[in-house]
This record gives structure tokens, sequence and C-alpha cells, in this order.
């Protein structure tokens, strides 16, 4: 599946994040020393994620005029991380398309497919002490079936799938 066509988008992600910054900078949702992440911008929004100083995930989306939308988990590292290495569903955010926010602990993502076809992976950054590492990916509309990670970790690759579910009539299932 294709990704959204890549256009300068600084000046979506400069208004959005002004937008969003003065609700988060005080109190217990407030973000931990990462700061505010973005996870995806579109011509008219974006969606970002920080860690809370006690862990806590939280996310918002954005428009050029407004915050859309924000909360935060009640319980710290909610889910919580792998002792060694595993994968998280961590979020999802309705943009331009539809964004899965993962989490990868304990390792990296090098690549990914959709159906054997090569899917972009976006790193939006690190978490949970440095044991989670974010990624997105995006979809032009719900997509059901599973993505393939090559991951790499403790100088070994392997592969994993994250399943995304069972909604959508796109599918990453592999045409027969």
């Amino acid at each position: 599946m294709p990704s959204p066509t890549p256009v300068d988008l600084t000046a979506v992600i400069d208004r959005t994040r002004s937008l969003l910054m003065p609700t988060v900078v005080a109190g217990a949702d407030a973000p931990g020393p990462q700061g505010v992440m973005l996870v995806q911008a579109w011509p008219n929004g974006g969606a970002y994620v920080w860690e809370t100083s006690d862990q806590r995930q939280c996310s918002a989306t954005v428009s050029l005029t407004q915050v859309q939308t924000r909360g935060c988990a009640v319980h710290p590292l909610d889910p919580p991380v792998a002792p060694d290495a595993g994968l998280q569903s961590v979020d999802t955010f309705f943009t331009d398309g539809w964004v899965r926010l993962f989490g990868a602990d304990h390792q990296t993502v090098s690549s990914a497919t959709c159906g054997g076809a090569p899917l972009e992976v976006r790193r939006v950054g690190t978490v949970a002490g440095g044991a989670r590492t974010l990624y997105a990916v995006w979809f032009p509309d719900y997509t059901k079936g599973s993505i393939v990670l090559e991951l790499n970790h403790d100088g070994t690759t392997s592969e994993a799938t994250l399943d995304l579910g069972e909604l959508g009539d796109r599918t990453c299932a592999p045409t027969p």
C-alpha cells in the first residue's frame, strides 16, 4: 500500500504544535523529558504523543484551529513493557487516513511489509526509559490483517507480525 505523498508540512506542524503546547505544559499530564512527539502530520492537522514523568502515555489530535482530542492513560506503562523483546499495539489515529502507533520493546524496526509490499514505517520516538521505541504506519483507510516487521534485537534479525484487526475493506493479506 502506498504511503501518503510527501509534502512540506512544516507550517502545519508548527501551527498544530503551538496550539497543543499550552494545553500540556503543566500538571500531571505534562510531557516528560522526551517532550511531545509527532506521530503524523497531514495538510490540516497533526497527531502527537508524549509520556508523562510518571510514564503514562498521552495523545492528541490537533486541527489548524483547535485541539480536537487529548487524553492520557490512567496507569503508567500501559501496555506493559515486555521483559525481553515484544510488540505492543499502542494507539490508533484517524488523520487523512488511518494511523497505527505501535511499540517495539527492546528492539528496533528496520522494515515492514503489507501483503508482501513494502510499507513505510515512521520512527516516532522512545519512551519507557528507553525500553520502547514507538513507530507509526499509515494506511489510506481501515486495513485488516497484519503487517510483517523485520526487527533487530541484540545483534540479531527476526520477523514478527503486528495484528491490525479485522475492520475495513483493505487487507494486508497476501494476494493468491
